[in-house]
């Protein structure tokens, strides 16, 4: 599939009109994750992102697809394999993050492992957003008809910067400033909301009453939960 916003190559098993007007959860691994209480929202599937397998509040949900980047594909770990295949979750890489990881040992192998599981896509969005925020873009060309997003927070609170996927992860990584992050999730608020626009697909932001997510002042304006989302997730 090639669009103006997207490119995806499909393994032959993946059956991509299933999601079309369904529901599907985007669970990033801000800090909201552990805080919002997205199992009380109705929901078709959940797409996540990298370090998910280490996460509690993620061990009794199944996991339709997961987005794994560079630094998780080239180290081995066992834990993810296992929660992948458990919940027979496809894998979505994409070749612009991971080019550097293709001569990786680890990284050929899990790709031989799982060819027949992955997805390859790249999104036209292209900056310091983080994974969860492009699975969002892969989610809107699946064509569902809801997108709910909890823990694509950004580093709306300097006090709290902890990874909800992984509690050894605390802070700023991978070279980027506060300000940059913030700044690419204030366009990433921008963007999918126009492409959902445009798609005709309803956006709700689950994390918005949270001051860790940036693009909560964006979403109360521009795509607001209602009442009774909100009630759900109290």
């Amino acid at each position: 599939m090639k669009n103006n916003f997207i490119n995806i190559n499909y393994p032959d098993n993946f059956d991509y009109q299933k999601y079309k007007d369904k529901r599907i959860l985007i669970i990033g691994a801000g800090p909201t994750t552990n805080i919002v209480k997205w199992k009380n929202i109705e929901y078709d599937y959940i797409f996540t992102c990298n370090q998910y397998s280490e996460s509690d509040k993620l061990i009794d949900v199944k996991i339709e697809l997961v987005s794994l980047i560079n630094r998780i594909l080239k180290t081995p770990n066992d834990k993810l394999y296992k929660r992948i295949d458990k919940d027979n979750s496809y894998i979505a890489i994409e070749p612009h993050h991971s080019s550097m990881v293709f001569n990786n040992k680890v990284y050929k192998n899990f790709i031989n492992r799982y060819k027949n599981k992955c997805l390859f896509f790249d999104t036209s969005f292209q900056n310091k957003s983080g994974a969860a925020p492009r699975l969002a873009i892969l989610a809107a060309a699946l064509k569902p008809k809801s997108i709910y997003m909890v823990g694509i927070d950004g580093y709306g609170n300097k006090s709290n910067l902890v990874h909800s996927f992984d509690k050894n992860l605390i802070g700023i990584r991978d070279g980027n400033s506060y300000e940059s992050v913030n700044n690419a999730q204030k366009d990433f608020a921008v963007y999918i909301h126009k492409l959902c626009t445009s798609l005709n697909i309803k956006l709700f932001n689950l994390s918005e009453d949270y001051s860790e997510n940036i693009m909560s002042k964006y979403s109360k304006i521009n795509f607001p939960l209602p009442k009774e989302l909100k009630k759900q997730l109290k």
